[in-house]
């Protein structure tokens, strides 16, 4: 009976799966843009992704909220991708993705983003 119940949470897991596109360490210059793309595997039935930012919800699905810099600029069955233009210092951030599916197990991927500008004398 154990080893039914091990079996399953495996399946589960796999089903689940969230991976983000590129390196988890982004650097931005200050002025320019940064793309945040999250895929995940639509086998769990995914009912919502959201972006967090430093832990507090930034969107969910398609729509921005709380008066958040950025935009969807991409949302399907199987990918999500936030965009941010131009970069100022306080987007700097942890940025997760999370995909809640019908089971109720949020998958989690992070990136953190750090900003930085060039000083010209």
């Amino acid at each position: 009976f154990l080893h039914y119940l091990k079996i399953l949470f495996l399946l589960i897991a796999v089903e689940s799966e969230v991976t983000i596109e590129g390196a988890p360490e982004k650097f931005a210059v200050v002025g320019n843009e940064i793309q945040l793309t999250c895929h995940y595997n639509n086998n769990s039935e995914v009912s919502e992704v959201q972006w967090l930012k430093n832990d507090i919800v930034i969107s969910r699905n398609d729509r921005m909220e709380n008066d958040t810099r950025g935009n969807i600029t991409h949302f399907n069955e199987s990918s999500i991708q936030l965009t941010i233009s131009p970069i100022i210092s306080s987007d700097a951030a942890n940025y997760t993705c999370v995909a809640n599916s019908s089971d109720t197990i949020a998958i989690r991927g992070l990136y953190k983003v750090l900003t930085f500008q060039f000083l010209v004398s």
